[in-house]
């Protein structure tokens, strides 16, 4: 946010003036200790999370209330109102705080101008810290675009707005960033789309979402026209920690050069995908879910959305259709991929075993060349092994064209034979 009033944990609101010139003695809570926290947002979890009381003053035309947050059919919904005092809203926050990792979210926001949908990290003075921050915002003005901030000892300034490409407030897409000692880079989809390197905020903050509408801040969000009963909408929230030592609050100079460790990530399920015995990953066979290719960011789509065995599978651009959609049905220690609109199974043809080999949908007879082993991978994806062959499912020459062909190939390290799953809305 361009700037933040923060209130104590007695509901005193302190200025931005009074933030700096407080003398913060105490020390920052330590980060969580965990490697993988799932939040499925379901219900509200009081051992975890605690929802906002008070006004934060300033640009925030509203008070944050618990009555704003609701659950409802697997989704947390942080509504903007109004009641007899004023417009009221919401702020859902955490009560660990998280270090260097992997943060991720998957959320519709409100389109409507004025207005605020959120996901960050924060810490400050209330929590005996100095000011830091990491945001992901969407102005309500203009949902095909996405703002990327941070703050260093309340230093922000550090706004990028980024071009989605699609409207936020249409359908459900996850947004994420991957903050390190000296790099926050942040992900659409699975996809990097900015990274900045200069003054980056060290001390573990508090994961927080939040919906508000503004005032004073017209040039910025545009100004609010009173609307009310409008709603951003949570499905999951996940944090996967770096490997290496991780930032303990106070130190600056952690050495945490570490890869992420995504043993369980973002498929928003009953809880987000995670690693099960270290060796695989677990879905919601209730939920379709999407599959992205790292390299070409194209999604899985049964050609033509045609109902015939043997009816090709291929990439495309994603476009929310039936055909693109898969269920994952657990069969022991693999998954049956299952289309949602076809009802066959993802297979291998003629249950080959060489490299190349074409996939395609047919219908489930059991056997292995139709199962599926799934394992997480670095930057947030996952390989997907034929059960019989051993081989990944691999994008077809690397390609990024629309309707290149999806084949089974030999481990190559390859982007291309990385896949990011997703729950499909």
């Amino acid at each position: 946010m361009r700037r933040k009033i923060i209130s104590t944990v007695l509901g005193t609101v302190l200025t931005v003036c009074s933030l700096f010139g407080m003398a913060v003695t105490a020390s920052a809570a330590s980060a969580w200790g965990g490697t993988h926290d799932g939040m499925s947002l379901d219900y509200h979890d009081s051992n975890k999370f605690d929802m906002a009381t008070w006004s934060n003053g300033g640009m925030f035309n509203c008070t944050f209330s618990p009555n704003n947050i609701k659950f409802q059919g697997g989704q947390m919904a942080i509504t903007i109102d109004r009641n007899w005092q004023g417009y009221t809203a919401g702020e859902y926050r955490t009560k660990n705080y998280y270090g260097y990792g992997l943060f991720q979210v998957n959320m519709k926001p409100i389109k409507n101008p004025g207005v605020v949908s959120s996901f960050f990290t924060y810490t400050g003075p209330s929590d005996g810290t100095k000011w830091d921050e990491i945001d992901i915002e969407f102005l309500g003005k203009d949902t095909t675009k996405v703002q990327f901030n941070y703050y260093t000892s309340g230093q922000g300034n550090h706004e990028y707005l980024y071009n989605l490409g699609f409207d936020a407030s249409q359908s459900f897409h996850t947004y994420g960033f991957d903050w390190r000692q000296g790099s926050i880079t942040w992900y659409v989809d699975g996809k990097a789309v900015y990274t900045a390197t200069r003054d980056i905020p060290t001390t573990p903050g508090k994961i927080m979402m939040n919906a508000w509408n503004g005032t004073g801040v017209d040039d910025w969000l545009q100004a609010y026209n009173g609307r009310t009963g409008i709603t951003a909408y949570y499905d999951w929230a996940s944090y996967d920690a770096n490997t290496g030592s991780s930032n303990s609050g106070n130190n600056s100079g952690n050495n945490n050069n570490g890869n992420n460790n995504n043993s369980g990530n973002n498929s928003g399920n009953q809880q987000p995908a995670q690693s099960s015995n270290n060796s695989g990953a677990m879905f919601d066979s209730s939920k379709a879910y999407k599959i992205i290719n790292f390299g070409s960011s194209m999604a899985m789509d049964v050609q033509g959305n045609r109902r015939d065995n043997g009816t090709n599978v291929l990439q495309y651009y994603y476009k929310g259709n039936a055909n693109q959609k898969w269920y994952f049905v657990k069969d022991g220690n693999c998954y049956i991929i299952k289309n949602a609109s076809t009802g066959k199974v993802l297979t291998v043809q003629d249950s080959a075993t060489w490299d190349g080999a074409n996939v395609y949908q047919w219908d489930y007879y059991g056997d292995a060349s139709q199962k599926w082993e799934i394992y997480p991978a670095a930057n947030n994806t996952y390989k997907i092994i034929n059960h019989k062959s051993g081989k990944l499912l691999n994008i077809a020459y690397g390609s990024t064209s629309a309707n290149a062909n999806i084949e089974q190939y030999k481990d190559a390290s390859s982007n291309f034979e990385k896949w990011w799953i997703d729950i499909a809305n």
